[in-house]
Parts: structure tokens; C-alpha cells; sequence
């Protein structure tokens, strides 16, 4: 669509457009740089209302702060005097000292610095109680017997109320004592802040501080602020209608609300439902430091809220001054509205202004559109109207000019292309002059097709010549090729069926090598178990050896006893021969002991060389046996040695079966490349003459062109035609 519009429209979408974009982007810049500030501002001035309205609750506690203080400073500094000076501690006993140290409090006689504080105390109570409107009272409770040594109780309290009448007792120490001030002062003996509570129809919160002196806790002085006074924050503007203030304690409680007293007592979190908002909130506050941050309230309202600290004794106390975002925003929408809205206006304004400009200058361009169209249509016989001498009128006269200088050219073009069709390579340009210009390339770029063609089909001429020549030297080549191939294929065959033999032989050999290992392998375990076997006969002969020596010494042994018995039966017979005839039957026991030792000696002697005889034979057994096994030992060694010299005939009868299968291989792709090599031939030789005769062929068609005389030189630069 937009392509198809007129030029002035066009121009005038385009112009518009842009400063459409420029517009909205500026409007875009000034409405965010105008947000941001007037955003400052506006944060700036409801901090400034957040933290006037902090300073403004400061000063009520600092009130509170400052009378505790003071009081609490007189009875720390009254009691450091009333150590260096200890007669001021000790009760009056003459009378007019007794009326001058009167309680007015108490139906005591005090000391000197006790009724000296008293004094202090009471004045000091009814003056902040009477001329201070944000404090509701003032009081002083002491610990047991710490007022005074003779004095349990000593406590007062002085409200607006009662400030110009007498001031009475506060009550007992058990009952002032439990009261939440008093003991949260006396448990952390530092200066608190109460939650708020309800006293006689009013809405209180106690600041109350420990008198402390010497690390001991005697008492502690309170002020009660109101809450209602609270509503001295600004609560309200003009500016910002949605604007509330709210007062919250160091817990988030909620002290004061200027919307609704009600609300007092609750937390800070049933007014922020969503949790990351009053996640961020409870960290802007533990940082303790003014901050701002926009929640979501539990009826659904955008509310910025600004909060400021306040220091309550040792709390952190805050004042909140919240705005509905819609309010804040107000002013940004309404500056955004009239900057949009006159922007629109200008930009309207601008875009008919252009569009009435651009028809009235472009008027003429439309005559220069016709014959540029007619000229894109293939017509260059146009006509321009006579125009100005604005730069429309330029344009016209220039496109009149190069209209015709083209008509020229093409002209010039279709001559010199349509020669050169008709196989006329030999042919020249008659307006080389037309040719200026972007045009001297187009006149260059023909010269040199025209040079290119002619010098490329002499070229094929004179290669159609050489081809012919070299296809029939290829095919008688290539047919010699052939018939040598095929002897290669006979002698490859008869080499394979050799090695074929041979291979054969070799698989049997390395089988036979296999067995005769086998073989070996078995003898030697076999000689093996027979030289174990020697080893235990020449053990077996050794123990018979140790034994036979055992039993030649059991015959010495009965030697022995043959020898002893024969001199007993020499004994005998002596003795027997001095018995005389009384010991005849006595000698005739001592011959036959004789005789039987001679005949023990004999058959000893006789066994042992028996005995000697097998030792010997044994040694010789066990010799002969010893050289068995060591022959047997060199057996089994000169078999080892034998297993493995077969056992390498057998790798080596292994590798060479494998290696001629490998050269069985090779022979047989060989054998395949030479049958391949002579097919390979028998083809080329038939291809050579074929593209004998197509050499021939080429030579025809080139003979039909009419080349330049100049063609083959190779300078295709410098040619004209």
C-alpha cells in the first residue's frame, strides 16, 4: 500500500512519521524527566511532613524525657552530697528543726536532704504537670527504706487535676510496684516507653526512668504523655486529600491514627497484607533511618508511605505520613494529558502543511514519471515539457539527454551482438563516442566477450587438431597395454596356485610342529615324575643306610655283653675251681655260659658282617641312584630345551602359514588389478577413438565462425571493433 502512494503523500507519511517518533519520543523524555521531578518534590514534601511530624511526637517525649530527667540527675547528685555530708542524713530531733523537715506528702519528719528533695520533686511535678499540656502527670516511686532509711513506702504522683491542691501518697511499694512502667524501668534500669493504655477516660503512654546510684537501683521517676496530643501532626492537606498520619511503637503497634482511633492497638501488618512489603518495611525500620516505600493496603488502595523515626527512651519510635499513589500521580497524569494532547494538535498541524507544500513543488515530477515509465516499457522515442530552471527543470533536460545517448547505445548493441551471433566475430561499434561514462564499461566488457570467444574457439581449433593426434597415439597405447595385461593375468595365476602349494605345506608342517610339542611336552612330565620318583628311592636307600649303621651298633652292643659274660664264666669257673668239689655243678654253668657267650660272639661277628656287607651295597645303591638322578635331571633340562625349540618351529611354521595366506591374498588383488588394468585398456583404446572422432567434430563447428585475424594473440585488452 504504501509502496503504490504518490510521491507528495508519501514524503508527507514519511516526514509525519518521523516527527511522529521524534514527538513521542520527547514527549516520552520530558513526561518521565517531569515525573521524576515532580515525584522529588512530591516525596521531598511528604518527607518533610513525615519528618515534621516525627519532630513534632519528639518533643512531646523529650518534654517527658527532660523532666525525668532532671528529676532524676537532682535525687543521683542528692545523694552523692548526702554521702559526703552524713549528718544531712540523720532525722531532726529539735523542734523547730522538726518543723522546718515536715513532710508535706507524708506525716514524716524528714531529713535535711530528704525534705530538700521532696521539695524538688513536688515543685518540679506541679510545674510540669500544670504548665506542660502534653503530659498528663508526673510521679516518683522509691524502692523500700531508699527515700529514707526510716520510711518503707515513699511514692507521689501529680496530675493537671490535682496540681494546685495537696499532693497525698501514691499508695504501698506493693502496689506501685507492679505497675508495668516501674518494673519494666526496674528490670532493665534503663528509660522506657510504655504501650498505650486507658486511665480515667484518657489514652496514656509512660515515660518512665530509674534513679540509679552507686550500681543501685533506688527508685524510678515517670511521666505520663497523652496520646490524644498526638493530633498536633499534620494530618491533612490540600494537596494530597488521601493523606493520613499514623504513630507506631518499636513493635509496630499503632499509637495514634489521625483516620481512626480505632485503630489504635493494632499492628502494623494487619494494614500490610502482602509479605514482601512488610518484609521491606520491617528492614526499613531495623536500619533506623527515615525511609519511603509503596504497599498495598488490605482494601486494595496504592498507598506510598513515608516513614520517620522517632527516639522514645531507648525505643525507636515512627511516624508514618501515608498518600494514596493516585494522589501523588495526579499531578504526572495531568502533565502527561496536555503534552500528548498539544503534541497531537502540532503534529497535525505540521503533517497538512507538508502534504499542501509537497503537491505544489512536485507537480511537475509527474512528466518525468510518464517518460520513465514509457522507458522502463521499452519505449526510448519520449518527449519532455518544457519546464524552469528549478532543480525539477534540471532533472527534466538530464533525463531527455541520457534517454537519448541510451537509445544510441542500444542500438549500437543490438548491431554489434547480433554480428556476433550470426558467427561474425570480426565486427566494430559505429557510435563509440556514445559510450561515456557508467557506458565505457559495458563497450569494454563486449570488446572483451567478443576477444574472449574468438581467442577460445581458436583455441579449441587448434586442441581438436592435438587431441586428434594424441587419441590415436592413446589407442595404440592403450591395446599394447591390453594384451601385456593379460600375459600379467596367466603368469599371476600360475604364481598363485604355487604359493598356494606352498602354503599348504607350510599349514602341515606347522601341524605337524603342534604335535611333536605335544609330544615333548608329555615326555617331559613323564621324565619329570620319574626323577621325582629317583629322588625319593635315593631318600628311601639313605634312611636304609642310617639304619643299618643303627644296627651295627646294636651288635657291638652284644659284643660286648659276649665279652663280659665270657670273663663272668671265667670268673665262674676260677671260682668254682677254688670251691672244689662243692662247686662242680657251679663250673659246669660257667662252661655252658662260656659256650654260649663264644657262640653269641661268633653269630655277632657273623652279623655284623652281614650287616656290613648290605651298608656297603647300600652306599654303592645310593651312588648309582644319585647318578641316575642327576642323568635324569639333565634329561628333563635337554627336554625343556627341546619343547622349546619345537615349540619356536611351531610359532615360526605358524607366522609363515599366516604370511603366505597374506601373499595369497596380494596375489589374488593383483591377479584382480590386472584383469582390471586389461578391461581398463581394451576401454580406453575405444574411447581414443571415439574422441578421435569427436576432435574431428569440433573442428567442423569452429569452421563455421569468422574469427578475428588478430585471435590467439591473447591481448584482449587493447582490441577495438
Amino acid at each position: 500500500m504504501f509502496k503504490k502512494m504518490k510521491l507528495a503523500p508519501k514524503l508527507a507519511l514519511t516526514i509525519g512519521s518521523v516527527l511522529t517518533v521524534i514527538l513521542i519520543l520527547l514527549i516520552g523524555i520530558t513526561v518521565s524527566m517531569s515525573k521524576k521531578a515532580i515525584s522529588a518534590s512530591t516525596y521531598s514534601e511528604l518527607n518533610e511532613i513525615s519528618e515534621s511530624n516525627a519532630l513534632q511526637i519528639q518533643q512531646i517525649f523529650d518534654e517527658a524525657e527532660s523532666v525525668a530527667s532532671d528529676m532524676q540527675y537532682y535525687l543521683e547528685y542528692s545523694f552523692k552530697r548526702a554521702e559526703e555530708h552524713p549528718s544531712w542524713s540523720v532525722v531532726p530531733t529539735h523542734p523547730a528543726a522538726i518543723a522546718l523537715c515536715q513532710s508535706d506528702i507524708y506525716d514524716e519528719v524528714l531529713t535535711s536532704i530528704g525534705y530538700d528533695n521532696e521539695v524538688y520533686l513536688r515543685e518540679t511535678a506541679r510545674s510540669s504537670a500544670s504548665y506542660n499540656d502534653d503530659l498528663a502527670g508526673v510521679g516518683v516511686m522509691f524502692e523500700p527504706y531508699k527515700f529514707q532509711a526510716h520510711m518503707k513506702d515513699y511514692a507521689f504522683y501529680v496530675s493537671e487535676e490535682n496540681a494546685d491542691q495537696d499532693i497525698v501518697p501514691f499508695g504501698a511499694y506493693e502496689t506501685y510496684s507492679r505497675e508495668t512502667y516501674y518494673q519494666k524501668a526496674a528490670s532493665t534500669r534503663q528509660p522506657v516507653v510504655t504501650e498505650p493504655y486507658e486511665y480515667e477516660g484518657s489514652t496514656l503512654v509512660t515515660y518512665a526512668s530509674p534513679v540509679i546510684h552507686n550500681n543501685e537501683m533506688l527508685g524510678v521517676v515517670m511521666a505520663d504523655i497523652k496520646v490524644e496530643n498526638f493530633d498536633k501532626v499534620d494530618a491533612t492537606s490540600v494537596n494530597y486529600p488521601s493523606m493520613y498520619a499514623t504513630i507506631y511503637n518499636d513493635i509496630g503497634e499503632i499509637i495514634y491514627d489521625s483516620e481512626d482511633l480505632n485503630d489504635i492497638g493494632r499492628t502494623l501488618a494487619e494494614f500490610t497484607p502482602r509479605a514482601s512489603e512488610l518484609s521491606e518495611i520491617q528492614n526499613g525500620m531495623a536500619k533506623g533511618v527515615a525511609f519511603q516505600v509503596e504497599t498495598t493496603r488490605e482494601d486494595g488502595r496504592k498507598v506510598t508511605r513515608f516513614f520517620s523515626p522517632i527516639r522514645a527512651a531507648k525505643q525507636t519510635w515512627w511516624s508514618l505520613t501515608a498518600v494514596s499513589t493516585s494522589d501523588i500521580n495526579e499531578a504526572v497524569v495531568k502533565t502527561e494529558f496536555w503534552m500528548i494532547f498539544i503534541s497531537v494538535i502540532a503534529l497535525l498541524v505540521i503533517i497538512l502543511t507538508i502534504i499542501l507544500v509537497l503537491r505544489r513543488m512536485l507537480g511537475p515530477v509527474q512528466g518525468v514519471v510518464q517518460a520513465a515509465r514509457s522507458i522502463a516499457e521499452g519505449n526510448l522515442e519520449v518527449h519532455f515539457e518544457k519546464t524552469g530552471g528549478d532543480e525539477i527543470g534540471v532533472l527534466s533536460r538530464t533525463f531527455e539527454g541520457m534517454t537519448a545517448n541510451l537509445n544510441r547505445i542500444v542500438t549500437d548493441m543490438t548491431y554489434v551482438l547480433g554480428e556476433m551471433a550470426d558467427g561474425n566475430f570480426d565486427v566494430k561499434s559505429r557510435t563509440q563516442e556514445s559510450y561515456v561514462g557508467a557506458y565505457e564499461g559495458l563497450l569494454s566488457s563486449v570488446r572483451r566477450m567478443n576477444m574472449r570467444l574468438s581467442n577460445t574457439l581458436s583455441q579449441i581449433d587448434n586442441a581438436a587438431d592435438q587431441v586428434s593426434a594424441g587419441s590415436d597415439q592413446m589407442s595404440s597405447g592403450a591395446q599394447a597395454l591390453s594384451q601385456g595385461a593379460v600375459e600379467q593375468a596367466a603368469s599371476v595365476e600360475e604364481l598363485a596356485s604355487t604359493i598356494e602349494s606352498i602354503l599348504k605345506q607350510v599349514q602341515e608342517t606347522s601341524g605337524n610342529a603342534d604335535k611333536a610339542k605335544e609330544q615333548t611336552e608329555t615326555s617331559g612330565e613323564e621324565i619329570a615324575v620319574c626323577s621325582r620318583q629317583m629322588n625319593a628311592m635315593v631318600e628311601a636307600m639313605d634312611e636304609i643306610g642310617r639304619k643299618s649303621a643303627e644296627i651295627g651298633k646294636i651288635i657291638k652292643t652284644i659284643e660286648d655283653i659276649a665279652f663280659q659274660t665270657n670273663i663272668l664264666a671265667l670268673n665262674a669257673a676260677v671260682e668254682a675251681a677254688r670251691a672244689g668239689e662243692a662247686g662242680k655243678g657251679f663250673a659246669v654253668v660257667a662252661d655252658e655260659v662260656r659256650n654260649l657267650a663264644s657262640k653269641s660272639a661268633t653269630a655277632s661277628n657273623s652279623t655284623s658282617e652281614l650287616i656290613q656287607g648290605a651298608v656297603d651295597a647300600v652306599r654303592k645303591g645310593t651312588e648309582i641312584a644319585n647318578e641316575t638322578s642327576n642323568s635324569l635331571t639333565k634329561v628333563v633340562e635337554s627336554t625343556q630345551i627341546v619343547s622349546e625349540i619345537v615349540e619356536e618351529i611351531a610359532v615360526a611354521a605358524a607366522d609363515q602359514s599366516r604370511s603366505l595366506g597374506q601373499v595369497t591374498v596380494g596375489m589374488n588383488q593383483i591377479s584382480s588389478v590386472v584383469h582390471t588394468n586389461s578391461a581398463t585398456s581394451e576401454e580406453s583404446a575405444a574411447t581414443s577413438e571415439e574422441l578421435s572422432s569427436q576432435a574431428q567434430m569440433l573442428r567442423n563447428l569452429v569452421g563455421q565462425f569468422k574469427l578475428r585475424k588478430d585471435a590467439g594473440s591473447g591481448n584482449s585488452g587493447a582490441v577495438e571493433f
